[in-house]
């Protein structure tokens, strides 16, 4: 019996790294066993929280990617509504200037040169000869 501690007292002095790693293996093993269960609400709390983040983000994106269909749609009409206003108003200022063209002509066609002045004053042209 004696020489069986001795032994084990040899092996153990020369391979002590082996027991206190082994030691050290065990304690942790049982601290750890208890808190499993914490850990594991840990880290589902941690992967739910992560599954909204990205669901939230990803709403997040549809809505933007919405608003910016709806102010390009809106863009859109606006210039289209616009294009078609100048249009109209393109005609009809340019039937008015030429109504007026032509009665500033019929009424200073006497006098050329006021006729000239008059027009380059309501149009802003410059007469060159």
């Amino acid at each position: 019996m004696i020489l069986s501690l001795t032994k084990a007292w040899v092996w153990a002095k020369h391979h002590w790294k082996i027991i206190a790693i082994s030691a050290w293996t065990l304690f942790v093993w049982l601290m750890s066993r208890k808190n499993v269960a914490m850990y594991k609400k840990i880290l589902d709390n941690t992967i739910d929280n992560y599954k909204k983040e990205i669901e939230v983000l990803e709403n997040s994106r549809n809505k933007e990617q919405e608003e910016k269909e709806e102010a390009l749609r809106l863009r859109d009409e606006s210039l289209a509504r616009l294009e078609r206003e100048f249009e109209n108003r393109e005609e009809s200022l340019s039937f008015e200037k030429r109504a007026r063209y032509l009665e500033l002509l019929e009424t200073l066609s006497e006098n050329p040169e006021m006729a000239n002045r008059a027009i380059e004053e309501e149009f802003g042209f410059t007469y060159e000869e």
